[in-house]
């Protein structure tokens, strides 16, 4: 029975010295291993393109990101109502067509429009005989041949007609009469003329030949997109760090098309359903083609800050680690950097100044050469 208890015992032993034997060896070989060096010839750098350069300074800021949506001003977006009720006549183009201002849209007619016409017609031609009647009873009361209370009630009578004159007059005009042309023929207008107060594209038409419009009914409503600006939603958490004259960068999802723009204004109130405000970005360069009312994803940049950085096409990434190939005498060495900010093409990195020799392009390359071009410890 000892003497198997002292067989187990030398096999124990010789075990442990095995594994203290093994994991110092492992421990020296760690220690023994430096960082990966990988060697390229100068005909694998021209084929993998790489280009090398050092980190720059830059000014990152904190991205706000928000949507929104394509706007015009109120002055560019116009809406053409029926003044009064009428018959359309004529009637034209159709939604996506261009006007430009002038242009006819719309030709309307009905009874009431020639009644009142007439109306202010003998308004005036009874005006012109009540002028005159004032002018004699005034005289005649001069010289004590009438009453005075004739002349007044001529000077009343004059005065109430010219105030029913120049109340329909006044009345025509904001109809869209032409008043002047009316007055010298002395014949009435049989249709009324809808003209294009803006020029721009058509959005809306809400006629048809034959059609009887009322007064006040929408009629067309037409858009000039030739300035366009952004109308964005940010949260109330972010307003401390928005000011005019930031960076927007706006995209239409969907698309690839990138929106420069910068902030103009930035509201006063607070949605108490959203929790938001709005923000008003004026565009860099006139986006073209763009519709009012579309939706855009945006990034604004607050707070800038200069700090060195590195096109994001330097940095690969591992998990959560980011790495970058730097330049040395032997080749290129893999490094593992701690990054920060990042806008546009550009990333903030820690730890590199412009004495570094990085690689700009190509960086995927030698991450994935797997030993394939050589690498030594």
């Amino acid at each position: 029975m000892k003497n198997l208890q002292y067989i187990f015992l030398v096999i124990l032993l010789a075990a442990l010295a095995a594994c203290g034997k093994k994991a110092a060896e492992t421990t020296t070989e760690t220690e023994a291993t430096g960082p990966v060096v990988i060697h390229l010839t100068d005909e694998q750098k021209r084929v993998a393109g790489i280009q090398t350069g050092a980190p720059g300074r830059k000014l990152l800021s904190t991205p706000i990101e928000c949507t929104g949506k394509v706007e015009v001003p109120p002055q560019s977006l116009a809406s053409v109502y029926a003044p009064v009720a009428g018959f359309v006549k004529v009637v034209k183009y159709l939604p996506g067509d261009y006007v430009k201002k002038g242009d006819l849209l719309i030709t309307l007619s009905h009874p009431d429009l020639i009644k009142l016409q007439r109306e202010w017609l003998e308004t005036k031609s009874r005006l012109n005989f009540l002028e005159q009647e004032n002018k004699r009873k005034q005289t005649l009361a001069g010289a004590d041949a009438t009453s005075r209370r004739a002349a007044e009630e001529a000077a009343t009578e004059y005065e109430v007609a010219k105030t029913h004159y120049m109340g329909l007059k006044v009345e025509l005009e904001l109809i869209g009469l032409p008043v002047a042309q009316i007055e010298k023929s002395g014949l009435p207008q049989s249709v009324l003329h809808l003209y294009a107060p803006v020029a721009g594209y058509i959005t809306r038409i809400n006629a048809n030949l034959g059609k009887l419009v009322n007064s006040h009914d929408l009629l067309y409503e037409i858009v000039d997109n030739s300035h366009l600006h952004l109308e964005l939603q940010v949260f109330a958490k972010d307003l401390a760090y928005l000011k005019p004259g930031q960076k927007i960068m706006a995209t239409v999802p969907g698309t690839d098309k990138s929106l420069e723009a910068e902030v103009h204004l930035v509201g006063k109130m607070i949605d108490d359903n959203t929790k938001t405000t709005m923000v008003h970005g004026h565009f860099m360069i006139e986006p073209v083609p763009l519709t009012p009312g579309t939706m855009v994803q945006a990034s604004i940049q607050a707070n800038p800050v200069e700090a060195w950085a590195l096109p994001t096409g330097a940095l690969v990434r591992a998990g959560d680690q980011s790495y970058v190939f730097i330049q040395s005498a032997d080749g290129f060495e893999k490094k593992a950097v701690k990054t920060g900010r990042t806008q546009g093409d550009w990333i903030e990195v820690f730890d590199l100044d412009d004495k570094t020799v990085v690689v700009l392009e190509g960086a995927y390359y030698l991450n994935n050469m797997d030993g394939e071009a050589g690498h030594s410890h």
